[in-house]
């Protein structure tokens, strides 16, 4: 469960311990701040002081969940009152409170010159004469109020790579939905919209009221390759060898959609590099839902599939992680993974590659 503003606060004042060497004074909560005929209420002023050292006082925001979109605005409304109030106090300290701030939250407020601390223990803050603590390193001790990570894997996934597989962006959540369930995929508006609101809160996507696009791509297919990498989709796959002579024999199943396949199976690995014209290699590696109905089928069409641990010149690959059958291609009459799948598959398996 995540804490509010008034428990962060609440927890504030009773954690003498994990924010030592400072100490806690005065705390007023939700103070109204003027400027002309408009009024402003900032979290919390609190009073800080070291033990025979100097003192401080903060203007406060309260980060419940510091993903980077929550901490940019947390940070423009406070640099917002102090410019307010800087002819009125000149020594007061803009700081930010969290649950928890990890490296990327607090290199933000590096940046922009605002003292932090957090539930945790971690801090850094400057105050009047050359006061400066630091202290990071510590552990989170509130794990739900870190972004969620499952966004990059599964079905979830398949959102991150349309909106790479299409740079100008989407003017809606149903035409997101529309172009995944097109190529191959199966995927709700729930799933959509929830994930859409993550990666905007990640600073990923840009979103108005008529335009979903990417904002930083390098940074989300980096995102993807680490949540393709830790998926357990991928550990509970289930590999085997077969020597198969003429699977070019093997038909892909009726067109749907917009003429994406339902294919029994696709070539990744150094096997689609080659049948994209990237690679060369002599092992094939290819992906079925499921090997005994693949077998079943290639025994229809008078295709040998000979289970051959030692010589086999297919390694084949059970899985039904559906990223992995999203927007699959057909190359050469063959069966093959698309460019971001292919990405994923080698820098997982064979980076240098």
């Amino acid at each position: 469960m995540r804490l509010t503003e008034k428990e962060i606060l609440n927890k504030l004042q009773s954690s003498d311990d994990q924010i030592a060497p400072l100490r806690i004074g005065r705390v007023e909560d939700e103070v109204p701040v003027k400027f002309g005929f408009r009024s402003y209420k900032a979290d919390a002023i609190v009073g800080f002081s070291i033990q025979d050292g100097p003192s401080l006082k903060a203007l406060i925001e309260i980060v419940p969940v510091p993903t980077p979109k929550n901490m940019l605005d947390k940070i423009r409304q406070l640099l917002e009152y102090i410019t307010i109030i800087r002819g009125q106090k000149p020594d007061v300290v803009p700081m930010i409170v969290a649950p928890y701030i990890d490296s990327k939250q607090a290199k933000i407020l590096a940046e922009k010159g605002i003292s932090w601390l957090d539930l945790c223990g971690n801090m850094i803050v400057s105050g009047p004469k050359g006061m400066y603590i630091e202290r990071t390193g510590k552990p989170n001790r509130y794990p739900d109020t870190a972004p969620i990570k499952k966004i990059f894997q599964g079905t979830s996934a398949i959102v991150s790579r349309a909106l790479l597989l299409k740079p100008d962006g989407f003017s809606s959540l149903n035409k997101v939905v529309d172009f995944i369930n097109q190529r191959n995929a199966n995927i709700t508006i729930s799933t959509v919209s929830k994930v859409v609101k993550k990666l905007e809160d990640e600073l990923l996507i840009k979103r108005s009221d008529s335009l979903i696009s990417l904002d930083n791509p390098e940074k989300l297919l980096e995102r993807l390759a680490e949540g393709y990498k830790n998926s357990t989709e991928r550990k509970r796959r289930k590999s085997y060898k077969f020597a198969i002579p003429n699977i070019e024999d093997l038909c892909y199943g009726n067109p749907r959609g917009l003429g994406i396949p339902c294919v029994d199976y696709l070539a990744y690995g150094f096997y689609a590099a080659q049948i994209k014209g990237l690679a060369t290699t002599e092992i094939k590696t290819i992906f079925v839902k499921d090997i005994e109905h693949f077998r079943r089928i290639a025994k229809d069409k008078y295709v040998s599939i000979i289970p051959d641990a030692e010589f086999g010149d297919f390694i084949i690959t059970e899985t039904e992680d559906p990223g992995i059958w999203f927007n699959t291609e057909i190359n050469s009459l063959k069966a093959v993974v698309d460019d971001i799948e292919l990405y994923l598959e080698m820098m997982v398996d064979t980076p240098r590659g």
